[in-house]
Formats: structure tokens, C-alpha cells, sequence
């Protein structure tokens, strides 16, 4: 008896790291996510930053946020070379990628919330929504590939991270079902 209770002790006690993991992770990517669609409908085409307008760095804005004026000229000049490098498919493309990454992501912090709490049955679940994280990842992976050097710059070391940890994740989630699947055939036995 005092081994299976120091084996459900230690299902849990590893079920509560993966759930910590995911909610850490899924706040920080849903931030993330929530960013990609607010810069994409900053970044849009037919604004000021495409027109060839002189870039208004206001002294008192420059000193609030403490700023030079060749800096904020450079902000103005990253907005339109992202513009510029982007294909018309892409911010449509993104902003719904993200907008998917954020349910996806907020899912991933209630699900980290019931591995935490160790609920059996919220492994399989847990695995599902990482693998549909690194799904996320992947297809955002092939986007950003196919478009211009500038966006592969900004974009490739932060998908290839993020493919990374939801790998990991979904591992350990695969691994845990596992172990619940051989724990439940040696009761059988």
C-alpha cells in the first residue's frame, strides 16, 4: 500500500510541474500572441508610416520616453520596411494564426490549472492542446519561411523556441499517459 501511495505521490508531483510549466508558458504566450495581432494592426498598409510623411518626434514625447530623435526616426523606418517586406497574404494570415494561438494558449493555462491539481483524466486533454500548440508553431513556421528576410529575422528564433518547449510539453504529457497505461495494465495482471 505505502507504494502505491508514494507512486500516486509521485504522478502528481510530476503532473504539477507540467502544469506550473503550462501556465507560466501559456501567459507569456498568449502575451505574445495578443502583441503579433496589435503590431499587425498597427503595421497595416495605408497608414502614415507608408506615406512618405516626415516622422513627428515631439521634444516632450522624446524626453517621456527617453529617446533620441534619430531613434524614434528609426521606429518610423522598422514599421515601413515591415510593410513593405510583408506579402499581402501574410498579416491576414497572421492575425488569425494568433488569434487561434491565444485560445489555444489561454486553453493550455486551464489545462496547466488541472495538472496542477493532479486530475487523471486531464492528461490526454493536456497533450492534445500542447500538440496543438506546436501545430500552431509548425504552420507558423511555413508562413514565415516563405516571406522576405526581414520577417524571417524577426519571426524564425521565436517559432523555433516556442516549437521547442510545446515539443518538450507534449512529450511529457505522452510520457505521463504512458505511465498511466502501465500502471493500469500491471493492476490487471
Amino acid at each position: 500500500m505505502e507504494t502505491v501511495h508514494s507512486s500516486n505521490q509521485s504522478k502528481a508531483s510530476g503532473s504539477a510541474w507540467l502544469g506550473i510549466m503550462a501556465i507560466v508558458f501559456g501567459v507569456f504566450l498568449s502575451a505574445m500572441y495578443s502583441n503579433e495581432i496589435l503590431m499587425h494592426f498597427v503595421y497595416a498598409p495605408d497608414t502614415a508610416a507608408m506615406y512618405y510623411l516626415p516622422v513627428d518626434c515631439d521634444d516632450d514625447e522624446l524626453a517621456e520616453e527617453g529617446i533620441t530623435l534619430e531613434e524614434c526616426n528609426l521606429m518610423a523606418t522598422t514599421v515601413k520596411s515591415v510593410i513593405l517586406s510583408s506579402p499581402d497574404w501574410f498579416r491576414d494570415f497572421y492575425i488569425g494564426l494568433s488569434a487561434v494561438g491565444v485560445v489555444m494558449a489561454v486553453l493550455s493555462i486551464f489545462v496547466g490549472i488541472m495538472l496542477v491539481d493532479y486530475r487523471r483524466w486531464i492528461v490526454v486533454p493536456a497533450a492534445l492542446t500542447f500538440f496543438s500548440l506546436l501545430l500552431i508553431d509548425i504552420v507558423g513556421f511555413l508562413a514565415v519561411i516563405n516571406t522576405g528576410p526581414l520577417l524571417r529575422a524577426m519571426y524564425l528564433s521565436d517559432i523555433l523556441l516556442w516549437a521547442l518547449i510545446h515539443l518538450f510539453m507534449t512529450a511529457a504529457a505522452l510520457a505521463r499517459i504512458s505511465q498511466q497505461h502501465a500502471v493500469s495494465d500491471s493492476l490487471y495482471d
